[in-house]
């Protein structure tokens, strides 16, 4: 159930706005469109690294460009998170940066209702600076009173950390794997399984039998409920592109699309032309995917990455890469990628991947819904004052 939550004074605002980016943002601009007075999500960049006044322009004419793409967006409010003093963080490259994204915004034809910096020390009105200091820090906490018990991750940074997994569970799976692609492999590989694990090992290859199956099945349960089988199976199919991209596209769809795109892998391989509606979704165009078979696929990956060694992670790392970009999540995206590409710095998806979010590509479809956490927050927005 969505529930608007109204927000009358800027503490009160500024207390939603880590409810809205699922974290609380740390040297991070964030932008929040509004369309007839109630917010559509939030967007955050990270700050630029340097006072440079055109690299506060680049940056201020993206966060814009993006607002610009949310059809209904009628205003948008901007808040610089910074970790200096505030009075510091407004004479340095920050204040310049909101100045820009203002005269940006005004461009457009969009208004501005709320301009704020939040400092180390406290936050003010960039626009009408108190004249007693900043207002103090705890204001916004106390401004929380009444909001939705929702998960607030310490940055921007900490949900992309990879969940922990027992040891044991990892030495069963990366077992496994190395089993099933012995099987897999030619009669001398399946020969060097000993007789015992030969019998194990073809069962667990078999799930690879119709990988469509694998994958719905894989999502329709908690990722704690997976076998480790079931784990190995979904890690080598994820470290196999042509199968990986399958399970992407089958989890933006449903299983009709993954076995659509199956046929059009193996015809691909034969020398037909890859049929350019079913690439579509892979760059971010088509239709609106299901938000909570996003995130259901994104907790998979992030399981299997966690569990097999190292070596095997990038297959996983880049699938996360995609499901977090799909969700609008680009920080979260851009993280499993760089981590990848240490593993493999050849590695294809992930490069990819690395290019489209520094490019500032997000998919067409974030902008048609609230970009905050989609299936997982318990309220839509909130109203401006």
């Amino acid at each position: 159930m969505t529930t608007i939550v109204p927000a009358s004074t800027p503490a009160s605002f500024l207390s939603l706005v880590p409810h809205l980016l699922g974290c609380v943002p740390r040297r991070s601009l964030v932008l929040v469109p509004f369309a007839h007075g109630r917010s559509l999500g939030a967007m955050r960049v990270d700050l630029p690294p340097s006072s440079d006044p055109t690299a506060c322009v680049s940056v201020a004419s993206t966060v814009i460009g993006m607002a610009c793409k949310v059809a209904t967006a009628d205003a948008v409010a901007v808040v610089v998170y910074a970790d200096e003093p505030l009075a510091e963080a407004a004479a340095s490259a920050h204040g310049p940066l909101v100045d820009a994204t203002i005269a940006r915004a005004e461009i457009c034809g969009l208004r501005i209702t709320e301009a704020l910096i939040v400092g180390a020390d406290g936050w003010d009105d960039h626009r009408a600076p108190s004249s007693t200091g900043p207002y103090p820090l705890p204001e916004i906490d106390e401004s929380q009173a009444g909001l939705p018990d929702t998960r607030i991750d310490d940055d921007q940074y900490a949900a992309a950390e990879l969940p922990g997994v027992d040891d044991d569970l990892k030495e069963v799976v990366a077992e496994a794997i190395d089993a099933m692609e012995h099987v897999l492999g030619t009669v001398a590989e399946r020969r060097r399984l000993p007789l015992d694990r030969v019998a194990v090992s073809a069962a667990t290859a078999s799930l690879l039998a119709e990988p469509p199956l694998l994958f719905e099945d894989a999502i329709s349960r908690a990722p704690s409920e997976l076998t480790p089988r079931e784990l190995a199976a979904v890690s080598f199919c994820l470290e196999r592109p042509s199968l990986r991209d399958v399970a992407l596209m089958q989890w933006a769809g449903d299983i009709r699309d993954g076995y659509a795109v199956l046929g059009a892998q193996t015809a691909y391989h034969a020398g037909a032309a890859f049929p350019e509606d079913l690439a579509r979704p892979m760059w971010g165009e088509g239709a609106h995917p299901d938000p909570d078979r996003l995130h259901r696929a994104l907790a998979l990956c992030r399981l299997v990455a966690a569990t097999v060694p190292p070596r095997r992670r990038p297959g996983s790392l880049s699938a996360c890469a995609w499901l977090a970009w799909a969700v609008g999540r680009s920080t979260h995206a851009a993280t499993y990628a760089e981590h990848a590409l240490d593993i493999d710095s050849a590695h294809g998806l992930s490069g990819i991947m690395l290019s489209m979010i520094d490019g500032g590509r997000l998919p067409e479809w974030v902008f048609e819904r609230p970009t905050s956490r989609a299936g997982t927050s318990p309220f839509r927005g909130f109203r401006d004052r």
